[in-house]
Parts: structure tokens; C-alpha cells; sequence
């Protein structure tokens, strides 16, 4: 059988034969749309893991051959964290990893508060009880995550818990300003752990998804506006936990 982008053709003997069609568009882009989502998920693991720690320098030409990739889709890549806040590029010169410094937790939470309340009042109608269940569900796997010292299933858990939000209100322009804050935030090599504070956490998404359920709007802003995303009510645990002191 011959797909159906292959061409029945007749030759000059009147034998039909088949000949194969150039690659769609779509086709030919795939491949460097893979290598730079594959250079971009490796750096940003790295920065995750600790590896690549605020104020690197990158080694490109040590990434390119890691990889197997060109220059291209490596350079794609650094603009897009670069324009995500992760890091800096200096025109012929060297790509630094950023810092995060105190100042910026108050602007970054500002938006992540503003803008997550806005995201859940706005379709608060369309939360079932089979999501909010499963929010409580996500929630008790967090704290388990915390009691048991795992941090990578808190980290996947907690991920999951806040992507529902854009689950239930798929807002493309509020999904795609807070998701590289997020990556900031919970990516950021973190110095030390502070339990009380992810415990505290985990009793705000309590809060959050109580209000959700008796759809109650001053609830929620309290709740995200006022605790959970609020600096001044963070500070203390943000200064030590990102060693900011």
C-alpha cells in the first residue's frame, strides 16, 4: 500500500509507477522545532537539578556536541530563556545564567497572584466535583511528597495541581505569561528546605480549593491574593529557602 502522500504516476512506457512527495511543510519544520524543544528541556533540567547554577556561563560548543545539534536551534533556544528571564545573552561575547535576586519576588508575585485569581474566578462555575476531588487528591500527595522528603513528586505534584487551573479556563495569553514565571520561581536552585513553608502550601491550596468549591470570590482572593501569593506575608521563608538573606 502507498501512502497517501505518494504520487501514481505514468512513465513514458505507460507503466504507472510511484513517486514520492516532497515533505509537507509541516514536515520539514518538525525537525528543528524537536532539536530546539530538546535543547531547551536539557537546560532547563540542568538549571532545575542545580547544574547550571546562577551566574554560569554557558559552554555552547560543550552543549552542541552533548546534544548532536547545530548552532540554530541552540541559539532559538537561548532567546527563548532569555526572553523567559532564565538568562542573558551578550552579543559576541558569552550567555550568563540569571540571578534571582529579592527584588524580583515581589513583581513575579504580584502577577502570579493577579492573574491565577482572575484565571479560577472566571470559569469558577465550571469546576466539577470530580476536579475539585481531584485537586484535594493532589493536594494529600503533595503533603505526603513534603512529609516523605521527596521533593521531586512535590515539585511534578505541585505543577499539576496549578496547570488544572488552566484545564478548566484555557486562557492562551494568561497561560503563556505565567508558565515562564512559574519555571522561575520552582526552578530556581532552591538552598534549603524549609518545611513549614511547603506545609503552609499545602494548607493555601486547602484554602483555594475550598473557595473554588462554595464558589465564594472573596474567599479565593484571600486565599491566593493574600496568602498564598502575596511577598510580604512570604518574605521570611522566601529569604532563607532561596538563601537571599
Amino acid at each position: 500500500m502507498h501512502s497517501e502522500k505518494d504520487n501514481v504516476v505514468s512513465t513514458q512506457d505507460g507503466k504507472r509507477t510511484l513517486q514520492k512527495s516532497a515533505p509537507a511543510a509541516e514536515e520539514r519544520k518538525s525537525e528543528p522545532v524537536s532539536s530546539r524543544a530538546l535543547v531547551y528541556d536539557y537546560l532547563q533540567r540542568q538549571m532545575k537539578q542545580g547544574a547550571l547554577l546562577p551566574g554560569s556561563v554557558l559552554d555552547l560548543k560543550a552543549i552542541s556536541r552533548k546534544l548532536g545539534i547545530s548552532s540554530t536551534p541552540l541559539r532559538d533556544s537561548l532567546i527563548r530563556l532569555e526572553a523567559e528571564g532564565y538568562l542573558t545573552i551578550h552579543p559576541r561575547s558569552k550567555v550568563v545564567i540569571n540571578t534571582l535576586e529579592l527584588a524580583d519576588f515581589p513583581f513575579l508575585y504580584e502577577i502570579m497572584g493577579g492573574l491565577e485569581y482572575t484565571v479560577i474566578a472566571a470559569s469558577m462555575a465550571a469546576y466539577t466535583p470530580e476536579i475539585i476531588a481531584r485537586m484535594r487528591r493532589l493536594n494529600a500527595e503533595m503533603k505526603e511528597a513534603i512529609l516523605n522528603g521527596d521533593m521531586s513528586a512535590y515539585d511534578s505534584t505541585h505543577y499539576g495541581f496549578h496547570e488544572i487551573f488552566f484545564e478548566v479556563s484555557p486562557n492562551i495569553f494568561a497561560r503563556r505569561i505565567l508558565t515562564p514565571i512559574k519555571n522561575r520561581l520552582w526552578d530556581f536552585p532552591r538552598k534549603n528546605f524549609v518545611l513549614d513553608w511547603y506545609l503552609a502550601a499545602v494548607a493555601e491550596h486547602g484554602l483555594i480549593v475550598d473557595a473554588i468549591e462554595t464558589r465564594s470570590r472573596e474567599k479565593l482572593m484571600h486565599a491566593i491574593k493574600e496568602l498564598h501569593w502575596d511577598f510580604h506575608y512570604n518574605e521570611r521563608h522566601i529569604r532563607k529557602v532561596y538563601n537571599l538573606e
